[in-house]
């Protein structure tokens, strides 16, 4: 089958994670990937510690335009370790025609890689593609290196949002490094500025002060309340000293990234659409480049590793 590429960049359509919404197609079956999060409630079973739901947000329509049938699919996620897991019909679940929630029990410390759609039950599917997930946002210098794995949760109570992130942190320095709640800091799209809070042990969650000593990683979520409902996660601040700061875009509103299919065998590596994405995420930056400058000390820094 002759393999198709989408060429299609919406670039108001806003979005929370990083370069979503992200899609691609067989040439007859196009999947769009809105987002990810994870939920361990999400279905209706609880897990261990460590094990959670890994949930992703699609959309499938047939390229023809013909939607009389709904599409017959069944999927398999790939971690950054090529790991492989799979999808059980009873976790995944339908929002609207053609939208729904793909849920994987995965480790919770999982990274995807690709989600990959198996279409030999639908007649008119085509052929099995995979699609990749965007690189994990993160910034680094001498002192410290962050890696933002993405939102894990936003809720909204009494009018007041909570948001919890999902970060990793390594100590670059020689020095032992005191990590602090207060330490991080959240901006809006208008600038205003919201501090992570300290670990809550009712609910067992946050960041509690911890010492890393050198090229030790700490993983936790930290959490902001009383934050606006109004209100989007655009920057996220790390401040190491009294005057030096990491600072990680965690906003992109670089629209619809498309990449070209790859098939999936056991020599495919895709590394066309590797570098698709990567010339997405490049022009993106330069598009937000434009909109503000951020004063940063962060330079490129290895992609994150299941492990941390």
């Amino acid at each position: 089958m002759r393999w198709l590429a989408l060429a299609l960049f919406v670039a108001s359509l806003p979005v929370i994670a990083q370069d979503y919404p992200v899609q691609m197609s067989n040439g007859v079956v196009n999947c769009t990937i809105f987002g990810s999060f994870k939920d361990p409630g999400f279905t209706g079973t609880a897990y261990s510690d460590s094990y959670s739901v890994l949930v992703v947000d699609t959309r499938l329509s047939r390229l023809n335009g013909s939607e009389k049938e709904p599409i017959r699919a069944s999927y398999s996620l790939t971690d950054g370790n090529d790991r492989v897991f799979q999808a059980s019909p009873q976790n995944i679940k339908e929002l609207q025609p053609g939208r729904r929630l793909i849920g994987f029990v995965v480790p919770k410390e999982t990274i995807a890689k690709s989600l990959t759609l198996d279409l030999s039950s639908d007649k008119n599917g085509g052929e099995q593609f995979s699609i990749r997930f965007p690189e994990l946002v993160n910034a680094s210098n001498k002192n410290v290196a962050l890696l933002y794995y993405g939102v894990l949760r936003s809720s909204i109570n009494s009018n007041r949002k909570t948001i919890e992130l999902d970060v990793a942190i390594t100590n670059n320095d020689t020095k032992k490094l005191l990590i602090q709640a207060n330490n991080f800091t959240l901006k809006d799209q208008w600038g205003w500025e919201y501090t992570s809070r300290e670990y809550d042990n009712y609910i067992k969650k946050g960041l509690s002060e911890t010492v890393l000593v050198q090229n030790e990683t700490l993983r936790s979520n930290l959490i902001f309340n009383s934050v606006s409902p109004l209100s989007r996660p655009v920057e996220l601040i790390y401040r190491y000293s009294n005057n030096s700061y990491l600072t990680m875009n965690i906003d992109f509103e670089g629209g619809l990234v498309s990449a070209k299919p790859e098939k999936v065998s056991a020599d495919s590596e895709a590394a066309e659409s590797a570098s698709s994405l990567a010339g997405s995420i490049k022009a993106t930056k330069a598009r937000l480049a434009k909109v503000k400058k951020l004063n940063s000390t962060s330079e490129s820094t290895p992609k994150g590793r299941d492990e941390l």
